[in-house]
């Protein structure tokens, strides 16, 4: 193994690594905001704007696993009738088409972020209200680079029969 795979393997372990230790600290807030309010009828006020932010760092996160092995929703039905130099035409450019989506929308999260920096409003403690929201530009922007990578990459085997 060289030693770019070695680091890429090391940066898909830290990748996983942060997505279950955020959904794990989740979970363990909203269990902890249910036993306050359970047992005590009071809650953290700070757990449910963490929360909301929380959720949305998840799903970008769990996208960028997803496009890393391949699992995001495809259609891929044309492709698997074609043939090989073909299918490698339509890999390419269905990539090269969702790089370029997910490149547009990390500009759209970066504008909302910098409309955010000009009437910054508190978060939790002092922490702005901007900072959450980096998730947008940085989750599109790290699945663009992926997609547009993937594009020059060679395509999975076709699977017979569909899954």
């Amino acid at each position: 193994m060289g030693v770019a795979a070695r680091w890429l393997a090391r940066l898909h372990r830290a990748e996983d690594g942060l997505l279950a230790g955020l959904l794990g600290a989740l979970l363990l807030l909203s269990l902890a905001q249910i036993g306050l309010r359970v047992f005590f009828d009071t809650g953290l006020a700070w757990a449910e704007p963490l929360s909301r932010a929380g959720v949305l760092w998840l799903a970008l996160l769990g996208a960028l696993g997803a496009t890393r092995g391949h699992r995001h929703i495809a259609i891929d039905a044309l492709p698997r009738l074609l043939p090989p130099p073909a299918r490698r035409v339509a890999w390419a450019i269905a990539h090269l088409g969702a790089a370029a989506c997910c490149a547009y929308l990390a500009w759209l999260g970066s504008g909302l972020v910098g409309i955010e920096r000009e009437a910054p409003v508190p978060f939790v403690g002092a922490i702005p209200s901007w900072v959450p929201m980096l998730a947008l530009p940085a989750g599109f922007g790290l699945m663009a680079l992926r997609f547009a990578l993937s594009a020059v990459a060679e395509p999975p085997p076709a699977a017979e029969g569909g899954a």
